[in-house]
């Protein structure tokens, strides 16, 4: 399967954009998490086999633009909002994966109107115990070595070897960390208030975990999934913080059931 991408400006933001399958297929949007735009494809690809899947690269990472006017999650997720406008979307899949979860979930506590179903991988973004109890591991301040041993359950997983990489690929990698810090720096990882308003999330949503998630973990996933209504939790074995990376055909087996009968009920409320 290729690759297409193309480069868009919406509302200032100069943004590139990946599409996987056809465009007679149903439309999901992806968004990746903070460490940069997938790497490993075998999970859009799969998903690409039922939909038209549309992987935009956020503001400020990867060869996107950054100016002046995102400088928070909040106007992140307004950005999507008007890209969603901008692509036409109606009862899209939206998809997001550790901050790009984060992203998802922001955007849809603000409007649901052009979604019908939503999937969270390993999201960040809320905060659910005390103060004093730290909800997601700080990674900023450890080696290379020791965040590697807290996202992968498989290290072989982890990114190549740097040397082996171009200067536009290593540049697009510092950006994506860069904005990923800044976007996550105080408070840490999260939205102080979003736990509040995730009960706005009025579409079926499957939020997928992985096992040994050490960055944020399986009991967080259940205190997420208990605030947002119509919700179930897939926790997958063998497995850190980006499971469709490390086990996509077992989340590809549970995701595409969970999305076809979504929209067959979908279908049969519209037909009522």
């Amino acid at each position: 399967m290729t690759l297409e991408a193309e480069r868009l400006m919406i509302s200032g933001v100069e943004v590139e954009l990946a599409q996987f399958g056809g465009d007679e297929r149903p439309d999901l949007l992806y968004l990746h998490g903070g460490l940069g735009p997938e790497r490993s494809t075998v999970f859009l690809q799969g998903l690409a086999q039922q939909f038209r899947v549309l992987a935009p690269t956020h503001p400020g990472f990867g060869a996107s633009s950054w100016p002046q006017h995102i400088r928070s999650v909040s106007d992140l997720a307004l950005f999507y909002l008007d890209l969603a406008d901008h692509l036409q979307l109606r009862d899209a899949v939206l998809v997001g994966s550790c901050f790009g979860g984060w992203l998802a979930a922001e955007i849809l506590t603000r409007s649901t109107a052009r979604f019908g179903r939503l999937v969270l991988i390993d999201a960040l973004g809320a905060k659910f115990s005390d103060r004093l109890t730290r909800d997601i591991t700080d990674i900023h301040g450890l080696s290379e070595a020791e965040v590697t041993e807290i996202l992968y359950y498989n290290r072989a997983h982890a990114m190549a070897d740097y040397a082996g990489l171009p200067d536009e690929a290593l540049h697009g990698i510092a950006r994506s960390r860069e904005a990923f810090a800044y976007f996550g720096w105080k408070p840490y990882m999260h939205n102080p208030s979003l736990r509040h308003w995730l009960h706005r999330i009025d579409v079926p949503t499957l939020l997928v975990w992985g096992a040994q998630d050490r960055f944020v973990s399986a009991d967080y996933a259940k205190h997420y999934a208990e605030a947002i209504p119509n919700s179930e939790l897939y926790i997958v074995p063998e497995a850190g913080h980006f499971p469709h990376v490390e086990q996509p055909e077992r989340v590809l087996d549970r995701v595409l059931p969970f999305l076809s009968v979504a929209e067959g009920a979908m279908q049969q409320g519209a037909s009522a």
